[in-house]
């Protein structure tokens, strides 16, 4: 007995026979996910691969995105900060910051060549915009003094405890992939991060001393127009 016809997507013939028999679309894709799924499993550190964005290698690509966004919004907001800093001290130390944000940036782009990662540009990380808003609005509402400098070391190791936790996570995340060479980078960018949060701190107990005592002052000089 003759076989009954059967139509592909298209609408094309098939009896069945091997020669012309057409793969069905989710066979395609199962074929696909299989293929993907070997490349994911031989050698991790070649590259990041992804499709639902599910895996520790999709998490670990999203957040170097995330983080390279935030540097690079950095970068053009620290020369503002450095600008407004009324102490020596705190501008030394924003300025030096910003050349190692730079630095900050050249690896990360060193990492997404080694794993074929293509950076996009348009990707913009919102904890750090919403960061440095921050530092605007304190720019703007304090006038330049030892206040505006005690406030604006708070904003500053609030974006620091920010990079701190996300260069911690991703080193988390890159040991664990088996990624030596990314992780020494972000090991190295994770100490300075560190370092950075530290001297900070030390900076603003001269600030907040000079800050305090600016503040006594100032009372003095209300109470005896009394």
């Amino acid at each position: 007995m003759e076989k009954p016809h059967t139509s592909d997507i298209n609408g094309t013939t098939n009896n069945n026979k091997k020669t012309n028999q057409v793969v069905p679309p989710s066979q395609s894709i199962t074929s696909a996910n299989s293929s993907k799924d070997t490349k994911d499993k031989v050698g991790k550190a070649q590259g990041i691969q992804s499709t639902k964005g599910h895996s520790l290698e999709d998490l670990f690509e999203n957040n170097l995105k995330d983080i390279y966004s935030g540097e690079k919004q950095l970068v053009a907001a620290l020369p503002k900060v450095a600008e407004a800093a009324y102490s020596e001290d705190l501008q030394d130390a924003v300025r030096e910051h910003l050349e190692q944000t730079r630095r900050h940036v050249e690896r990360l782009e060193k990492i997404f060549s080694r794993l074929g990662i293509e950076k996009n540009e348009e990707e913009k990380c919102l904890a750090m915009e919403g960061l440095i808003k921050e530092c605007t609005r304190t720019i703007e509402e304090f006038d330049e003094s030892p206040v505006r400098d005690s406030a604006l070391i708070i904003n500053a190791q609030k974006i620091e405890h920010y990079e701190i936790a996300a260069y911690g996570s991703l080193c988390e995340l890159a040991d664990v992939l088996g990624l030596t060479g990314p992780l020494n980078l972000l090991e190295r960018t994770l100490d300075e991060e560190e370092t950075t949060d530290r001297n900070l701190t030390d900076i603003a107990k001269d600030i907040n001393d000079e800050a305090f005592d600016q503040g006594e002052r100032e009372r003095g000089k209300t109470a005896s127009q009394y």
